[in-house]
């Protein structure tokens, strides 16, 4: 782990993200440059370089041809864990990105997550939203890793995986030198969908919104 502190992303850069997202979401294909540009109100030149410090910081991610194909920790093409969203095909950067895009959504579909150290698939089934009754375990790294990352797709996501049962997430924890937090589905779904809030008519929503965007 690096130490270099990520700076807070300007409103600029929440602005980029935020628009991605939901373009993303709603075409499930990648963006190009002009459709964000109009998406977000932001100019081509300026866009530009924005798009190069959110890449750098692992906040997006780009395609060969410079589309987006990845914000927020949702993809479209494919990335380390699968997921079906109301008949739809994503993928998502980490394991806790699933829970808070199903819970903000309401979503109803399945996710297919390897589990590490072997890879083998987790697969979890969503109602509204919620994971239905699994005993995987999620481990969410300590936002301490996030704060003092330097790319957050390359160190802070691979780090955030489902496992088969608590025992298993702590002894892979503690044989990487890991802190952080082994959660029960229902208690990561609660604490994802509170970060992923996608209520930006209200005050409280768009705080949650912009924090998870970070």
């Amino acid at each position: 782990m690096t130490t270099k502190i990520l700076e807070p992303p300007s409103d600029s850069q929440a602005l980029v993200k935020t628009a991605a997202f939901r373009l993303l979401l709603a075409r499930s294909q990648p963006i190009g440059v002009e459709d964000l540009s109009a998406k977000s109100g932001i100019g081509l030149e300026r866009l530009s370089g924005l798009l190069d410090q959110l890449d750098g910081a692992g906040r997006i991610r780009r395609g060969a041809a410079g589309t987006v194909v990845g914000s927020a920790g949702l993809s479209v093409v494919p990335d380390r864990h699968e997921i079906e969203l109301e008949g739809r095909r994503f993928w998502t950067w980490c394991a806790y990105d699933i829970l808070g895009i199903f819970g903000a959504l309401g979503a109803n579909g399945r996710a297919f997550s390897p589990s590490p150290p072997d890879g083998d698939t987790i697969v979890v089934h969503f109602a509204r939203g919620r994971p239905q009754k699994n005993d995987a375990v999620l481990f969410r790294p300590d936002e301490e890793l996030m704060s003092c990352c330097e790319n957050v797709y390359e160190e802070w996501c691979p780090n955030s995986n489902l496992f088969a049962s608590p025992e298993l997430a702590t002894r892979w924890a503690e044989q990487h030198s890991m802190r952080g937090r082994v959660l029960d589905l229902d208690e990561a779904a609660d604490l994802a969908t509170k970060d992923w809030g996608l209520s930006p008519g209200t005050k409280q929503g768009e705080k949650l919104w912009r924090q998870r965007l970070m």
